[in-house]
């Protein structure tokens, strides 16, 4: 294995560097980045974070397309906890000295912690380099790798469109019910929210948020207008 070195904040907020055997256990998804994050290619008014729901706060998002990525995870019930930028890898490569931050790191329901690697706009040989060392690292820390795509199109704008809802708001258990209820089988989105007896907006206002908390499904590839179906998630037995 090469020589790998790993800089992140720790309890204290105090910088420190480890061996990637050290990582193993470390909550890096809840720390700070090692030092102020950096706009894509220095680029200024390029930094975008995203206040996530999954951890009541803002996550480091050095671009818009890992902020794309953040709704993604945020988006996902087995992330229980995910921050961006905490970690900065240091190695020597066939070009130099190379270093790194990994796009995000995150913990699951079940306790794993996964790194997230955004997959790039080209693959190239600096790529590969990158995801080959971070393999190494994470084979050392017992982390698992995630390389994730950047979502676009129509699930990219059905998402923002229903990331809108993630703030909580105060909801009686009888409306949910009752929008739930209307959406025991698929139909419009309009239809339903109409015929659920809850007042018309409100009950719009709500099915958007039973779809971001996925309690309604929905077909992803097509537009999230009030003529979409959705339909209630029905819980395995």
């Amino acid at each position: 294995m090469r020589e790998i070195w790993a800089y992140h904040r720790d309890e204290q907020g105090q910088l420190v560097s480890a061996r990637p055997a050290e990582l193993a256990g470390v909550p890096l998804e809840e720390r700070p980045p090692p030092s102020e994050p950096v706009a894509f290619h220095d680029r200024p008014g390029k930094l975008s974070d995203w206040w996530s729901v999954t951890t009541r706060g803002h996550v480091v998002c050095g671009s818009k397309r890992r902020r794309r990525v953040a709704i993604e995870l945020d988006f996902d019930p087995n992330i229980a906890w995910f921050g961006g930028e905490p970690v900065e890898l240091r190695w020597r490569g066939e070009q130099g000295k190379q270093r790194w931050r990994p796009d995000f790191v995150a913990r699951t329901a079940g306790g794993a912690r996964v790194v997230v690697a955004v997959e790039p706009e080209k693959i190239g040989a600096q790529w590969r380099e990158r995801l080959e060392m971070l393999q190494e690292v994470a084979a050392a820390a017992r982390w698992q790798v995630a390389v994730m795509p950047v979502p676009g199109g129509v699930r990219l704008a059905n998402l923002e469109f229903a990331a809108d809802y993630r703030q909580a708001v105060p909801i009686t258990s009888e409306e949910i019910e009752a929008v739930e209820d209307a959406f025991r089988y698929e139909r419009p989105i309009g239809e339903g929210a109409l015929d659920s007896g809850v007042p018309y907006l409100a009950a719009l206002d709500l099915a958007y948020r039973l779809i971001w908390q996925r309690r309604l499904q929905i077909h992803w590839g097509r537009p999230l207008l009030t003529t979409a179906t959705a339909w209630t998630v029905v819980e395995p037995a």
